[in-house]
């Protein structure tokens, strides 16, 4: 996981391919159906887990230097990407909170985007080398807006959420993979921002 401006910052053998579209747009989304992707075809068998009160828990796995990853035993071709592992990191870093998830894909970054863009209009911004597409929530509105603005840029947040989805290079040690698509949140997560993209970690009440 590299740190963009946005926020703090095995060789496989055989192809699965499938003719119905993945839920790639949902993940695209970062909303609430976003991480759930994952517990659907043709992810599902490819990734251990588990529902318990309507919850998806992730099983297995290896560690990251951040949080958890599962390298597919054999990468799966979707809306034009080949999906090789998928991970999932929570963590806090100076009093700001930090949620990552996403997928590593074979192709670079500018190959997925062209992949993406062709699955529906998506505005992304780039800078060095990751594109990204973020967003503040607000609290008035109860909504996740577009950021359109500097401030926040290579930044923590603290005093609000900031949402991001990023297309990015994946890890030199992620062998066979050269891009990821990541979803983030970072900052003062309140229940209602959780609630809109990763309601499996509101707290139980």
């Amino acid at each position: 996981m590299t740190i963009s401006r946005w926020l703090l910052p095995c060789v496989l053998c055989g192809v699965s391919s499938f003719a119905t579209a993945a839920p790639v747009s949902d993940f695209l989304s970062c909303g609430e159906k976003s991480f759930s992707v994952v517990a659907q075809a043709p992810f599902k068998s490819l990734v251990p887990q588990k529902v318990e009160n309507d919850r998806l828990t992730l099983q297995g796995g290896t560690k990251s230097d951040m949080g958890q990853r599962w390298i597919f035993d054999k990468p799966v071709e979707a809306d034009g990407m080949t999906f090789t592992g998928f991970f999932s990191e929570n963590m806090n870093i100076g009093g700001a909170q930090i949620i990552n998830w996403g997928f590593y894909v074979q192709q670079t970054p500018e190959q997925a985007v062209t992949s993406v863009k062709k699955s529906g209009a998506i505005e992304l911004q780039k800078a060095n080398g990751v594109f990204a597409r973020p967003e503040m929530w607000s609290e008035a509105r109860q909504a996740w807006l577009p950021e359109t603005g500097d401030d926040t840029a290579g930044k923590l947040v603290a005093d609000t959420s900031e949402r991001v989805l990023m297309i990015e290079p994946a890890p030199e040690e992620v062998k066979g993979s050269k891009g990821m698509l990541t979803g983030s949140i970072q900052g003062k997560i309140s229940d209602a921002a959780l609630k809109s993209s990763r309601p499996d970690l509101l707290p139980v009440r």
